[in-house]
């Protein structure tokens, strides 16, 4: 009898030692979490805005070298056309052929202007150029607050996203260092050209949890 009694005490205190065991485990578990939670509730929020932001719906997207002609000397492209504020320049080959461009405005018309070689110091004959235009959006963004942002972890929205669907903000700005991310007190100019539909009204801007809008002048 007294063997029954001090096995079955045995087993009720090796129940009870487990059942204390996993109570400390699950309040281990539980505290864990909450100190996560603190924690990341401690971590600072990002904080930018968009400065400005301006849509030509007729920029100067690109020009097509369709005849290279020859004799000519590095120099400048002009444009004619319904619209203005167009500049660009080109390099040549051994021969004098036009065998690059470069826009370094891309102006605003409402067809796509004429591009010829300003005549200046040249002597050059047959180059034939033709350009392209579309959307080209222009804007300063803002990092204010302390927070580094990568720039993989940004996305823009045109009128929110209902007619073209997000682009990543490292595919539309090209940083002039060699970074991948937005610093505090950073101010990011974009200059990035959006073949989409013809005009939009509004552009935003996504990243770190928190949007921002700008209405496009």
């Amino acid at each position: 009898m007294g063997a029954s009694v001090g096995v079955g005490a045995l087993v009720v205190g090796t129940s009870l030692l487990l059942v204390f065991a996993l109570a400390v485990q699950t309040l281990d578990n539980r505290l864990e979490a909450s100190l996560e939670v603190i924690d990341d509730a401690g971590d600072p929020l990002p904080s930018f805005q968009i400065d400005d932001a301006t849509l030509w719906e007729g920029a100067v997207l690109s020009v097509s070298i369709d005849n290279n002609g020859s004799g000519y000397v590095n120099g400048s492209l002009v444009a004619t056309g319904a619209g203005s504020g167009f500049s660009g320049t080109f390099t040549v080959d051994t021969a004098g052929g036009i065998e690059s461009v470069t826009i370094t405005s891309r102006g605003n018309y409402s067809s796509p202007p004429t591009i010829t070689v300003d005549p200046s110091g040249q002597s050059g004959i047959n180059a034939l150029l033709s350009s392209d235009i579309g959307n080209h959006i222009y804007g300063n963004m803002t990092n204010t607050g302390t927070v580094t942002l990568p720039l993989q972890q940004g996305w823009i929205f045109l009128d929110g996203g209902t007619s073209q669907t997000p682009t990543n903000l490292a595919t539309a700005y090209i940083p002039t260092i060699n970074s991948t991310n937005w610093y505090p007190g950073e101010t990011i100019f974009l200059d990035w050209s959006e073949d989409g539909p013809s005009s939009y009204d509004r552009i935003a801007l996504t990243a770190g949890g928190l949007t921002v809008a700008h209405i496009l002048a």
